[in-house]
């Protein structure tokens, strides 16, 4: 097979372009952003694990203040091993920036790959890297949860709350983003394994089977009453069949 040079650049999109309003720090030498809208989300997907408001207003509400710092954390070490992996198998700056759909680690400049095994799979595991990242972190706070006794005072049951949550974030995190459904990680790498086996029609293919994929689970999640990774899935569906179209029409 042709080793075909690869060369990408992720542009950041307007919508996630840092505002006066975003939480901006340096973590580990990248620029990182948290948007306002990340926040809502955040607190939603808490407020509905939790549950709705008790009599013990204060420790509801910090519950949930909590929850929402677990569910940055978890998405922040996805994203932050990608970053790594940009940086240490591309050798490419890039930001961090995290939005209302999850978050994004955007190169800041062109990197390039042969479409060799080597580079697909260096590919690949750039993929890979952010649910193994979210894994890793999962099992740390789930082996540092065993050790830490129940107790009935508030600081905690806080302290496991936000530790078991955390877990539970991150391996569901990196699941959801390993579905074979383009633009996840899973779409990502589905991706390249046809444009390695196929280079010509593999962008095409790896389309296709992406909206097969997302058909599926979208029915899935519709049978089981999951309505909102059904909407997720119908979005991912209208995304691909327009990149879908936009590629075909420029074959």
């Amino acid at each position: 097979m042709d080793a075909v040079p690869v060369s990408r650049r992720n542009p950041i999109p307007d919508s996630m372009h840092p505002t006066s309003n975003d939480i901006s720090f340096n973590l580990f030498g990248f620029h990182t952003s948290i948007q306002p809208l990340f926040w809502l989300i955040a607190g939603l997907i808490t407020a509905l694990h939790i549950g709705m408001i008790n009599n013990d207003m204060p420790f509801w509400i910090a519950k949930l203040f909590i929850g929402m710092a677990g569910v940055m954390l978890a998405v922040l070490v996805h994203e932050l091993g990608h970053a790594l992996s940009f940086r240490h198998l591309f050798n490419t700056p890039c930001a961090i920036i995290l939005h209302g759909f999850g978050g994004a680690a955007i190169p800041l400049q062109n990197y390039q790959c042969k479409n060799d095994f080597g580079g697909t799979a260096a590919r690949c595991f750039l993929s890979f890297s952010g649910p193994l990242a979210g894994f890793i972190l999962a099992f740390v706070m789930i082996g540092l949860l065993q050790s830490i006794p129940e107790d009935d005072r508030t600081a905690m049951m806080l302290l496991r709350f936000f530790m078991g949550w955390t877990a539970i974030i991150s391996i569901i995190w990196g699941i959801f983003n390993l579905l074979p459904i383009y633009p996840m990680d899973g779409g990502h790498i589905a991706r390249d394994l046809f444009v390695f086996l196929a280079p010509r029609q593999g962008v095409r293919l790896s389309l296709m089977f992406s909206m097969v994929c997302a058909v599926l689970l979208a029915a899935l999640a519709i049978r089981y009453g999951f309505i909102f990774a059904a909407f997720f899935c119908a979005y991912f569906i209208y995304q691909n069949y327009l990149e879908l179209s936009s590629y075909s029409f420029r074959r």
